[in-house]
This record gives structure tokens, C-alpha cells and sequence, in this order.
């Protein structure tokens, strides 16, 4: 942990160098008012039993702390927490099962350092261009950790991935959207160019705040770089966070304050809060016997504070919210969790955007569900939604989002009541297995690709998109001339086998072609 937090210390240090001073920028920050909170993380082991001595809510026995310090779950991702969450946790399983450290963390730690190989996307420290949009690292560090956080690797900087520099980042987006208007002959930045090897190429527009937990910045080091993106060009700036959940007290007066101003600075320029509610337990009130509870209307009433911040955001028609979280084992894993978190998300006007697989980062396995199952769990909950409630199931992947369509069950023959010859048969069997999975690429960098499908033969362990490598029968990621073709390779190896089989059945087949 030691070395953990030197390297943060010094990414840290390297991340103030890089700030803009400029006057323009100073006098802005005069204006803008700051809010010291007092949020009682505890932060690691040693750092929860010094909140359990002073009254704070108990997650762990002293067995299980052993147990986790044996582990070294610690080295993994430390647990973190707010005093908020905790007390949330009280009440809900799914809650504590998001923020508790497990053992069986460091049992197996396959899986990606890097998740879908995303410093290939990285032209410059702490930005990924891989889309028509922009994704910034602004920060190390959440009010609370998510055991399964895909992002554990920059938390706890264990790759090359760093803190992104207002002045680097915008002197990107500037130089690459005047390489495509130079190219066009054009000023519009709706245009884009089309490269020699085909490859389209967008102007940037949009760029997204990440990290970490954008929110948990200053006022100040947040308008930093919403001003300096805006002043670069792009239209909307989107700020993932899980802060409404984690510690929704952060949206006080003086954060509007600095909202609106940006605002009156900025006016054709729009925020989205991409929002990451789990569980309905982090929007919903509960009693002391841990149901929700309900208005006399039927309704649920909702977390107060949570409530509220979402109101006083949506008051701004500049800011729209979009929710999107992964289905995880013992978290959200179910249709009629998910059911209602969409549905009590359209309600208090946050729109349901993506539900994900869980990435393949290191020790995955601790947290996914099989991506089937997670398919199922996902189109049952949307049985009952209306049209503006529903959402996408998609996985993060190096080659782009790809949406699971649909899981097809393998044909029954005998229900289809045609008389195939054996040989026939098997050789359906073996191009559809136990049935199929259909993925399509939803949003990708090369554009050419898009809309393309990929279908595989069923594998109910596949826990990621590697599980399916050796099941494709058409591969959308491949050029058009080679998308069949581990079709053909798999209809090679069956004639192959076909023509050297001695069983009476084949060759009955064979004589009666012949």
C-alpha cells in the first residue's frame, strides 16, 4: 500500500504542475465558493476499525477482517466508504455486497490490468479517444469503492494511466477538429473526413468527465475543466459519477452556484450527469424493518437528500441525467431489482441508458455473472416497461460497446417434423450447438463496423466476449469478405470428418448422394 500511495502522491504533485493559471481562469475562481464536507470515509482496513471504535456501522466481524488481511484484499483495491453508504448498508444487502471486500477477491486474478486495452485509445495522458467522444481521468480517487470498479487499475495506479491535463487535452481536441475542417474546407463540425483506409474520422463534440469520481473535486478544479472544454469547442460535457448515491450532500448551493455560472459563461453548451444507481436502495426509503416505504398513493417515497439534489439538477435545462451500471452477483443480479430501479429512475426523470457486463479486469471472476444469465436477468426486467423506461445490455469491449441482442435456444427436430438424414442433422448440431448468442456492435471507433452482428454458438460460462472466441460462425469485426469464414472452417472440419467416417449411417448417406 505504500507504494500505492507514493505513485499517487507523485501523479498528484504532476496533476498540479499541469493546471491552467491563466487570468481569465482566476478571476473565474474567485467567484466560485467552496464546501469542506465531512464525509468519514473509512478508507481500508485499519481505517474501519478506527470508524467501528467511534460508533460507525459495522460491515465485518473480526473473523472476516483476519480473513481479509490474509487475502490481501487491501493490495486488490482497499475498502472505502462514506458514512452515508454505510448507514444505507444498514438496511440492504445488495448495498453492503457493493462496497464489502470478499476474500475470494485475490483468489483468481485473471483477467485484464488494462480493460478492453484502453491506453491503445490514449493519444494523450489521462484522455481516450476512441469514440466521436472524448474520456477524461480528472481524478484518482470516489467517495466509496465498488468492489467490481473496472477502474481499480487507475485508483490504485497499477497502469500507465494519469490525471489529464486541462491544457493537453484541450490543445488535442482544438489541433484534431481543425485537422478535419482544414480537410473539408469547412468551419461546420458536424462534418468528418473519410481517411485513405476508409476510416471515417469525427470531429469531437462531446467529452466525458471520469475517473474516479469527477465529483469529488473542488468547485474550483471541476470548472476548470468544464471551462476549458467548452472554450475548446465541445457541446456537451458529460460527468460520470456515482455521488448522488455514494454522498449526495455534495450538490449544495455553492456547487450550483459554480453550475450556473459555467452556464451563463457557456450557455449552448450542455451537461449530463451519467449517473450510477445500482439499486433502487439507493433512491428508495426504507423503515426499520427494511421494506420500502409508501406514500398513501401507492408510491414510494424516496431518499430525501437524493431527491433533492436530483430535483435542483433537473431544474437546469442545460443538464439531463442518464443512469448506467453493470449487473453484478449478489448486487443487482435480478429481474425485479432491475425492474424497479428503471422503473423509480424514469420517475424522478433520469433516464435508463446502458445496464453492462462486468469487465474483465483482475479478479472478475469474484463478481460476474455468466453474460447469458446476466442477458436474461436483463430482458426480464424489462417485461412490464413502458417504452422510455427501458435500456440497453452491452459489454465495453477493445473493438466497441457491443449490445447482446438475443440468446436463441437450439432447434428441437423432432418438434420440426422434417426427416433430415443423420449426417444432416449433425452437421446443424454442429454449426448451432446448444443454441446461439447474438451481439452487435452498438458503437465502435472504425465506423464501417457499425450495426455489424457477431453470432456465436451458446457457452452459458462465458463470463466476457473472450468466452466466445472459438464459438463464432459470423464475425461482424472482420472485413466483409471474411465474416463467414469461421463458418467455413468449422464446415471443413465436419466434411472432413464426414468423409472419413465409417459409421453405417454416413455411409448409407454417402452411397444414396452418390
Amino acid at each position: 500500500m505504500n507504494d500505492i500511495k507514493t505513485t499517487y502522491a507523485a501523479k498528484r504533485s504532476k496533476r498540479r504542475n499541469k493546471r491552467d493559471k491563466s487570468p481569465r481562469l482566476d478571476n473565474l475562481r474567485k467567484q466560485i465558493q467552496e464546501s469542506h464536507f465531512h464525509r468519514y470515509i473509512s478508507h481500508d482496513l485499519e481505517g474501519y476499525r478506527r470508524s467501528l471504535k467511534a460508533g460507525g456501522v459495522k460491515l465485518y466481524s473480526e473473523k472476516e477482517l483476519k480473513a481479509l488481511e490474509a487475502a490481501g484484499v487491501s493490495d486488490r483495491l482497499p475498502p472505502r466508504a462514506t458514512k452515508y453508504y454505510m448507514e444505507l448498508a444498514k438496511k440492504s444487502k445488495a448495498i453492503t455486497n457493493l462496497i464489502k471486500a470478499r476474500p475470494e477477491e485475490t483468489e483468481d486474478l485473471s483477467g485484464e490490468k488494462d480493460p478492453s486495452n484502453q491506453l491503445k485509445y490514449s493519444p494523450v495522458p489521462g484522455l481516450l479517444h476512441k469514440y466521436e467522444l472524448v474520456l477524461l481521468y480528472v481524478v484518482r480517487v470516489c467517495s466509496s469503492w465498488c468492489r467490481y470498479c473496472y477502474r481499480s487499475d487507475f485508483l490504485t495506479s497499477k497502469t500507465e494511466k494519469d490525471i489529464a491535463s486541462v491544457k493537453e487535452i484541450t490543445d488535442y481536441i482544438r489541433n484534431h477538429n481543425r485537422e478535419i475542417a482544414r480537410k473539408n474546407n469547412l468551419a461546420d463540425m458536424d462534418h468528418h473526413i473519410l481517411e485513405s483506409d476508409n476510416e471515417e474520422k469525427f470531429p469531437i463534440r462531446e467529452a466525458l468527465l471520469s475517473g474516479g469520481d469527477p465529483m469529488v473535486l473542488s468547485n474550483n478544479n471541476l470548472f476548470s475543466y468544464l471551462d476549458g472544454l467548452a472554450e475548446a469547442g465541445v457541446r456537451t460535457i458529460r460527468i460520470g459519477t456515482k455521488e448522488l448515491a455514494f454522498f449526495p450532500e455534495r450538490f449544495d448551493d455553492n456547487f450550483f452556484d459554480m453550475l450556473d455560472l459555467f452556464h451563463s459563461l457557456h450557455p449552448d453548451v450542455n451537461l449530463a450527469f451519467m449517473t450510477h444507481f445500482s439499486h433502487p436502495d439507493e433512491l428508495l426509503l426504507k423503515d426499520d424493518d427494511k421494506n420500502y416505504v409508501k406514500k398513501h398513493t401507492g408510491h414510494f417515497v424516496r431518499i430525501p437528500v437524493v431527491e433533492k439534489a436530483v430535483q435542483r439538477l433537473r431544474s437546469r435545462a442545460y443538464v439531463t441525467l442518464e443512469n448506467q451500471t453493470p449487473i453484478i452477483d449478489s448486487v443487482n443480479d435480478s429481474p425485479e431489482a432491475l425492474r424497479r430501479l428503471q422503473i423509480e429512475l424514469k420517475r424522478l426523470g433520469i433516464n435508463n441508458h446502458y445496464f453492462f457486463q462486468c469487465r474483465e479486469i483482475e479478479g472478475f471472476k469474484t463478481f460476474a455473472v455468466p453474460v447469458e444469465k446476466a442477458w436474461r436477468i436483463h430482458c426480464d426486467s424489462q417485461k412490464g416497461l413502458s417504452g422510455i423506461e427501458k435500456s440497453r445490455f452491452a459489454m465495453s469491449t477493445e473493438f466497441g460497446k457491443l449490445e447482446v441482442v438475443s440468446v436463441i435456444e437450439k432447434p428441437d427436430f423432432d418438434a420440426l417434423d422434417v426427416d433430415l438424414p443423420p449426417a444432416a442433422r449433425a452437421m446443424i448440431e454442429a454449426v448451432l450447438g446448444e443454441g446461439l448468442i447474438i451481439f452487435k456492435a452498438h458503437r465502435v471507433p472504425d465506423t464501417k463496423f457499425q450495426g455489424g452482428l457477431i453470432i456465436a454458438r451458446r457457452n452459458p460460462k462465458a463470463l466476457w466476449i473472450t468466452g466466445y472466441e472459438d464459438r463464432i460462425i459470423y464475425d461482424g469485426r472482420k472485413p466483409e469478405k471474411d465474416r463467414y469464414n469461421p463458418l467455413a472452417d468449422m464446415l471443413r472440419t465436419f466434411l472432413a470428418a464426414f468423409e472419413n467416417s465409417t459409421h453405417p449411417a454416413v455411409e448409407e448417406l454417402r452411397e444414396s448422394l452418390h
